[in-house]
């Protein structure tokens, strides 16, 4: 919802990092898909929620032509499309490794029923 606001209000209301816009797009959208694909088991969910955001980030470029004193970039949009994209990803091999090690860990102190 964040940056649904954050995309979408005039540019002077807009809090400015400092950053480069590209920068700001690529770590706000990297943070969303490391954290809220993370709660996705699934890959077909890790991948659905991918395309929404992606979808998403065009969107809102192309509806900010409408909001006074932002103007879209398609720059931005890649920028936010290659943060989530690295987001989900990261948070998948997360998983993954959470998983194997967990696995792991419970072969390691499995005790057998004849002992």
């Amino acid at each position: 919802m964040a940056i649904v606001i954050l995309s979408l209000v005039p540019g002077g209301a807009r809090p400015q990092t400092g950053a480069p816009g590209e920068v700001e797009h690529f770590v706000a959208y990297l943070g969303t898909g490391l954290f809220i694909s993370a709660r996705y088991r699934s890959l077909l969910g890790r991948l659905s929620f991918w395309a929404a955001i992606v979808a998403l980030s065009f969107s809102l470029e192309f509806l900010q032509q409408f909001v006074p004193g932002r103007e879209p970039d398609l720059l931005d949009a890649w920028a936010s499309s290659s943060g989530v994209t690295l987001g989900v990803f990261c948070a998948a091999l997360a998983i993954g490794a959470i998983h194997r090690r967990g696995s792991v860990f419970s072969a390691e102190v499995a005790v057998d029923p004849a002992e």
